[in-house]
């Protein structure tokens, strides 16, 4: 039988494993929220990272993107960031995406080609604020993607639009 502190520290380390591997304890994680959207069937989901409103009313929000998308013929996997700012009156938001850069990676039957691409666009919504979760901000955006590489690309920008949401820093 395992002495008390033995199975403790088993515990104890188990328990830290779980909590890495499920991303509830990760060290520094500056993740405020997050954004969605559907392209060409497939949900893309990105994180917005150190969401800051100043006291003037200015708003901004680093988004990155690193998703990979299973395809019944293989795998996309889609990289990006970019810098979402604007202005709030307290109670509701409007901005603008820009500086919007990123790869898209398409492995299908074996073969890969990349595709990178530009973007930017516009973002809204509104701010609520409670005891329990401080301010809170969600809406939605609309953008174009511009594809920049060489590959089998779409020779037209792609038009995006989905939801954001995100805990504000003030």
């Amino acid at each position: 039988m395992m002495g008390s502190r033995r199975w403790i520290s088993v515990l104890a380390l188990a328990i830290l494993f779980v909590s890495i591997s499920s991303g509830i304890l990760v060290s520094g994680d500056s993740k405020n929220g997050t954004f969605t959207f559907t392209m060409y069937g497939y949900t893309v989901t990105g994180d917005l990272t150190n969401a800051i409103i100043t006291h003037e009313g200015a708003v901004q929000m680093q988004m990155s993107i690193d998703q990979t998308i299973p395809t019944t013929m293989g795998t996309v996997h889609i990289t990006g960031n970019g810098i979402w700012s604007g202005q709030t009156n307290f109670a509701s938001f409007n901005g603008s995406i820009e500086n919007v850069k990123g790869t898209i990676q398409a492995c299908l039957l074996g073969a890969c080609q990349n595709a990178d691409f530009t973007g930017d666009g516009s973002w809204s919504g509104t701010l609520a604020w409670s005891r329990i979760s401080g301010s809170q901000g969600s809406g939605t955006f609309q953008g174009t993607l511009n594809p920049t590489g060489t590959g089998r690309t779409p020779a037209n920008p792609v038009s995006v639009s989905g939801n954001w949401a995100a805990a504000f820093t003030i």
